[in-house]
């Protein structure tokens, strides 16, 4: 994903010897300015009261008092249900502009809108045929989209919505027969696509299938097979206004949404989403915004590019759509350095693996440079500040030069990335922490507090507290634990799988993570670990794999690293993926057989020198002996959703590359074949 904003040659480098004007002066600092500008009340020293000392449960200090499962609906009240979204939106805005799109046969690129009005209208449209003319029964019948990011997708999300009709949301990277039997899992009665060639070669089982009452495509064309395949353009020419129907009364409580969890340890689970879950956590956020003074222009204009199906987007639009501001869809990834310069958006919504390869190509272009290190040395240190405006320019303008804001989520941003992006951007950044499970929500960092590496305090829907970890020194009375979330947020349990709906919601109604969490003196929490993929060595130390990684993916000569170890050895191993364009630029073979990149991957001393980078990169970190690779393989092919070895959010599947690189593991502890590091560890 976004391929072609990792790749060096697409980054704009930052060109860092231009003239320097001093009427760029920025007399406050950025910490100095956002506190002032976006002090929410917090005492950044005190942000979170324990109001239970004996299950040491926690919530935001602003919110310590309220009512849970009510307080959320000061805002929005009149939003019962995500069906009311778009009429909400409508009244903010007045009317105003929704969504846009850039037609692919405008050579001008300009950004069509449609209004609120527009919108619901559509989607009205859309729900009210499937509901009379499909037969479909709110808050029963299922609706399976597979589709990039694209005007009718909200048509037909919002369509259900409001018609109390099942959104079942699946990925546009799996193949048909994934569809097949994601549509048979979950019974679903009608089947929309963006394009036919995604059912192509299944078809004919699913014309077939009497579970499927009818399947729509959005690209034009004339379908009409067994009378079961349309265009979803076929409804709005088909359908007058009369033929409206006035929304059914839908249960809040209701399912909305079967949401598929990333399945970073096994296969894809449906979580079970309601109405209320969402809104519960969607309206939280936007109460910790407005408190935070997060207010028009800020939330202008959005670009949306991250998959619709997963949690993450369908939470950053539905609060755009609450509030009343526009967005535009782009259609994928390797578009999307084009539709940030054309949209220019005001916010964005970000997963830290974009940050972590746009951090590592500017700063392999800045170390290749005395002077250039010197400039952004000091202007990371606001010394002066308005340095950051000038060296960090090109950088700007890679998300569009507007921004005023981004959100980021899915997994911890490394502190000195985002201090990085801060000082480099000069807006205010949020970072957020939640799950499939708790509706996307969790916690989040107050803007005041621009420390880096928390992930901030409980949204006003939920409150946390830390568990024991069984064999580990994580306790509870130590301020560490795993995290338990507890709310009206709380998913309503995994379609088809009672018993992993017990081991993940407890009877008092907690939501157990997986992730190892840690409150700070300050009252804000961290992530430290994760609880399935920390595993212990012989001599009795655990291994939180995923911190170890997120020292050694900082050398150039990486590009993806899976560290892992067997319970009978001492040490820790590592499948490496170079970074090829680094690899080829830096390094040449003696070899008269390193034709391909593969090739140049057998090569020993290639090892040798990525392996010795390692290790010292271990050595300034001050790792322990036992979290020094002891061993790596070089690896030519990335891990990615092809090959199954990358979640829909670009998390690595352990347990599928654990299994897949078995033996070569395994192999790595032979001592005839490690390469030792010259190293003295304790």
């Amino acid at each position: 994903m976004l391929r072609c904003v990792l790749k060096p040659n697409n980054i704009y480098t930052v060109s860092f010897l231009r003239s320097i004007s001093l009427s760029h002066i920025n007399k406050s600092s950025y910490k100095t300015r956002i506190q002032r500008e976006h002090d929410d009340g917090i005492d950044i020293n005190h942000q979170t009261t324990e109001i239970d000392s004996k299950e040491h449960i926690r919530r935001c200090t602003l919110h310590k008092d309220v009512d849970l499962y009510s307080y959320y609906n000061k805002t929005c009240p009149n939003v019962r249900t995500l069906g009311d979204g778009l009429f909400e939106g409508c009244i903010a805005s007045n009317d105003g502009p929704c969504m846009g799109y850039i037609s692919p046969d405008d050579s001008s690129k300009t950004i069509q809108w449609l209004s609120y009005s527009q919108v619901i209208e559509k989607s009205r449209y859309i729900g009210s045929y499937l509901w009379k003319k499909t037969k479909l029964i709110p808050m029963k019948s299922k609706v399976a989209i597979v589709s990039s990011n694209r005007p009718e997708y909200l048509f037909v999300e919002q369509g259900c919505y409001m018609y109390g009709f099942l959104v079942v949301s699946l990925y546009t990277t799996f193949d048909a027969k994934t569809i097949m039997n994601l549509v048979k899992r979950t019974g679903a009665d009608v089947l929309i696509v963006d394009n036919l060639k995604r059912i192509q070669s299944i078809k004919d089982d699913l014309l077939d299938n009497n579970q499927i009452k009818q399947i729509f495509v959005m690209d034009e064309g004339n379908y009409d097979e067994k009378g079961k395949i349309q265009s979803l353009s076929s409804i709005f020419k088909s359908m007058k206004d009369t033929d409206i129907c006035e929304r059914p009364t839908i249960d809040p409580q209701s399912i909305a949404t079967y949401i598929l969890t990333s399945g970073t340890t096994g296969d894809p689970k449906l979580a079970m989403i309601s109405h209320e879950n969402l809104l519960s956590s969607v309206k939280a956020n936007v109460i910790r915004l407005q408190e935070a003074h997060v207010e028009r222009p800020l939330i202008d204009r959005h670009c949306s590019f991250l998959p619709m199906a997963h949690v993450f987007e369908r939470f950053v639009l539905l609060q755009i759509i609450l509030r009343g501001t526009k967005f535009v869809y782009c259609p994928s990834p390797d578009k999307l350095i084009e539709y940030l310069s054309i949209v220019k958006p005001t916010q964005a919504s970000v997963v830290p693996r974009i940050f972590n390869k746009i951090y590592d190509t500017v700063m392999a272009d800045v170390n290749q440079s005395v002077v250039k290190r010197f400039l952004v040395r000091q202007a990371l240190r606001e010394q002066p500040s308005f340095l950051s405006r000038i060296v960090f320019r090109k950088v700007k303008q890679l998300f569009g030069g507007e921004l005023k804001g981004i959100i980021t989520s899915s997994a911890p941003l490394k502190p000195d990335i985002m201090h990085f992006f801060r000082i480099a951007l000069d807006i205010p950044i949020l970072e957020g922490y939640g799950q499939t499970e708790a509706s996307g929500g969790g916690t989040v960092t107050h803007l005041k507090d621009v420390s880096c590496g928390t992930v901030g305090t409980p949204m006003p829907s939920v409150e946390v507290k830390l568990i024991d970890v069984p064999g580990t020194d994580y306790r509870s009375e130590n301020n560490q634990g795993e995290i338990c979330f507890r709310g009206p947020i709380i998913f309503k349990g995994y379609y088809g799988d009672e018993e992993k709906t017990r081991e993940t919601i407890d009877q008092d109604g907690w939501l157990h993570t997986g992730d190892v969490g840690e409150w700070k003196s300050t009252g804000a929490l961290r992530i430290i670990d994760r609880v399935k993929h920390i595993f212990k060595l012989s001599q009795g130390k655990y291994i939180a794999p995923e911190r170890l990684e997120d020292v050694y993916i900082h050398s150039s000569w990486v590009s993806q690293i899976f560290v892992d170890g067997i319970s009978t050895e001492q040490s820790v191993v590592a499948i490496v993926i170079p970074d090829e364009d680094y690899v080829r630029k830096h390094f040449k073979s003696t070899s008269k057989n390193a034709a391909s990149f593969a090739d140049l991957c057998k090569d020993d001393k290639l090892k040798e020198i990525i392996f010795n980078d390692l290790c010292q990169l271990a050595e300034k970190q001050k790792l322990h002996s036992y979290e020094t690779l002891s061993n790596i393989y070089i690896h030519p092919e990335l891990f990615s959703q092809d090959n199954g070895l990358l979640t829909v959010t670009l998390k690595t599947r352990r347990t599928s590359v654990r299994h897949h690189f078995g033996p070569i593991i395994k192999s790595l502890y032979d001592v005839h074949s490690d390469v030792k590091p010259d190293l003295k560890k304790e």
